[in-house]
């Protein structure tokens, strides 16, 4: 993924993934791919909206709520910002993004998780 000069993340594929990313569907190669996908959305996620460990941790990627979220909320960001996505879809993602920095937090706080200590639970 690039991100354009550091603005806005481009998905390696025509548009990202073809729907919904279920983990457990995809095979290790496909997996391997998706993630690698997600967390460069993530890094732009966390710098354009200035969110810290306390919301995204460097170790999201080995936390399962942690990416089942942060893949929702891709996918839906994308379905967001589509062509043929309706005017107030960015707005309606904002609400969703507002509701999931509440979830991300919480989960941040079972892991235990601080900055340079991931702790695998």
């Amino acid at each position: 993924m690039s991100t354009n000069g550091g603005f806005y993340p481009t998905p390696r594929t025509t548009f990202g993934p073809d729907g919904p990313i279920c983990w457990p569907r995809l095979d290790e190669e496909h997996a391997a791919e998706m993630l690698d996908e997600l967390t460069d959305w993530v890094q732009w996620l966390t710098h354009r909206f200035t969110l810290d460990h306390r919301t995204i941790p460097t170790c999201w990627n080995q936390h399962g709520p942690l990416i089942e979220e942060l893949a929702a909320l891709y996918t839906a960001w994308q379905t967001a910002y589509a062509l043929t996505a309706e005017g107030d879809a960015p707005l309606a993602w904002m609400n969703h993004f507002a509701a999931a920095r509440q979830r991300l937090a919480d989960w941040v706080a079972r892991t235990g998780c601080r900055p340079g200590a991931h702790r695998s639970k």
